[in-house]
């Protein structure tokens, strides 16, 4: 297929109704916008009109080189999907959201930063003006009653309750398939596993980097043996709908460990109650923790993680010992 449907039937929404920004997916670049208006949007069309010529607009560049490279993109799976739906055509019709539920999250992981998590805000000591937390509640002015798709990232979308009222306001759930990317460490409501009963499918992504010591550096302040415990309720206490998966971001702190973290959720965590198989993905870290090129960048990431240290009494030095070789 020599196009990209996420651009015609998919929705990126960022921030909140004060100050909003969208794009065609969660990984192309966003635009401010003063409301969402999905079918008339100038930039959202450019886009569309670049890929009606058949080419990759600059936008969604990220896609080409995957590709260019023979790896898998973000445009190759949303197709996938389309196609397993029987959507083939191009036109303009809200079908799919990539819906950030806002900063709000427990965490400050090491490959984050204050944009997607209030926790991080904190730690940094950002001006009381600039932690004001951000809630999404932008879905009010959002045509649902064709939506088929929401995938729900953040922040810790878990620990949303506006995202459990969009939930509550979708007429057709049993048509409609969710999507989370979710820490781990927040378990759901009992109204969230109602709700989530009454969807198509329910698919939740836990992001998970490493085990033990090594995963509570890289999620901190996560704790691996709570963790541990709220994967197993997941499986308990989550309806017969939902399947889960691990998503990995590999980078400078876990490269070398994936097989161990693999080799844990093959033996512990590899299928939910009713026999579905657990998926695991893995996603190349960005930033200052990503592992290419890290040998031009050394001082500066022995700099990031000492800086780290500093703030949060850890020792990178410790934790990951085959690092100090390697930096």
């Amino acid at each position: 297929m020599n196009t990209c449907l996420d651009v015609f039937k998919n929705l990126y929404i960022e921030g909140n109704s004060e100050n909003l920004a969208i794009s065609p997916c969660c990984i192309s670049p966003v635009q401010s916008v003063a409301s969402i208006d999905f079918y008339s949007n100038d930039y959202l069309n450019k886009i569309r009109e670049k890929w009606m010529e058949g080419k990759f607009p600059s936008e969604c560049s990220s896609c080409e080189k995957y590709e260019k490279e023979n790896k898998p993109s973000r445009r190759i799976g949303s197709n996938s999907w389309y196609i397993d739906h029987k959507i083939f055509d191009s036109k303009v019709e809200l079908l799919r959201i990539d819906f950030w539920t806002g900063d709000l999250c427990n965490l400050r992981c090491a490959i984050c930063g204050p944009k997607f998590s209030s926790a991080w805000k904190q730690e940094l000591g950002l001006p009381i003006n600039e932690r004001k937390t951000i809630r999404n509640d932008s879905w009010k002015n959002l045509d649902l009653t064709k939506i088929k798709y929401i995938h729900f990232n953040g922040g810790e979308p878990l620990l949303s309750k506006e995202h459990e009222k969009l939930l509550e306001s979708i007429t057709n759930k049993c048509q409609v398939h969710l999507f989370y990317n979710t820490n781990a460490t927040i378990r759901p409501t009992n109204n969230l596993l109602d709700l989530w009963s009454e969807f198509r499918l329910v698919q939740i992504d836990f992001s998970i980097d490493d085990i033990g010591d090594r995963f509570n550096y890289q999620r901190y302040p996560a704790i691996w043996e709570a963790v541990v415990s709220n994967l197993f309720y997941f499986k308990e206490k989550c309806p017969i709908n939902c399947m889960f998966g691990v998503n990995t971001s590999l980078g400078i702190l876990n490269y070398n460990n994936y097989n161990n973290l693999l080799d844990w959720f093959k033996n512990n965590f590899y299928m939910n109650r009713v026999s579905d198989l657990v998926e695991y993905k893995t996603q190349f870290t960005h930033g200052i923790l990503s592992i290419e090129n890290y040998t031009e960048r050394k001082v500066a990431i022995k700099s990031y993680l000492n800086k780290l240290d500093l703030r949060r009494s850890t020792n990178w030095q410790k934790t990951f010992p085959e690092l100090v070789q390697i930096l």
